[in-house]
């Protein structure tokens, strides 16, 4: 049958491929259903192949590197994580929290959710000097002083993490 000659129409057809598929560029490397050749393969159990995902390829690196750190293995980490996600989001739906991956606290939600805490502990701090002033008892001062302290740490992380 013979071989066949580039012509000018196919090399420039071939041109237009590459560009479009991106061959020898930067670009969306290991983004979810967008560069499935890039994306890693996880394997979740450690028997067998039933927790087989792909993630992509910066995610996994980051994986690798707290793995690293925490010394242990990629997937033995995301087995954790995982598991703890679990954890977290069947307890915070049982106690009516919010779990992740749910629309974020507007601004005003926020705002009124600090109130509430400065106002709780203004309350306490109250209490704490009442009970300063009025309680003989050395171990009655030292508790009121405990959960004045207490009182203030959960103030300080709702202000910053939450």
């Amino acid at each position: 049958m013979g071989y066949m000659m580039a012509t000018p129409e196919s090399i420039k057809k071939t041109k237009e491929t590459k560009e479009k598929t991106k061959i020898g560029k930067g670009g969306l490397r290991g983004v979810p259903n967008q560069d499935k050749v890039n994306d890693k393969d996880l394997i979740i159990d450690p028997d067998g192949r039933k927790g087989h995902f792909k993630v992509d390829s910066h995610t996994i690196h980051i994986l690798d590197k707290s793995a690293k750190e925490m010394k242990m293995g990629r997937s033995a980490l995301a087995r954790e994580i995982l598991h703890s996600f679990c954890q977290h989001y069947t307890e915070a739906k049982e106690l009516g929290g919010v779990p992740f991956f749910h629309s974020p606290k507007t601004y005003e939600v926020w705002l009124q959710e600090r109130v509430e805490v400065r106002t709780l502990l203004n309350e306490i701090i109250k209490m704490n000097n009442t009970m300063q002033q009025n309680s003989q008892s050395s171990e009655v001062k030292m508790l009121s002083q405990m959960i004045v302290a207490l009182t203030k740490m959960m103030n300080f992380t709702h202000n910053k993490l939450l």
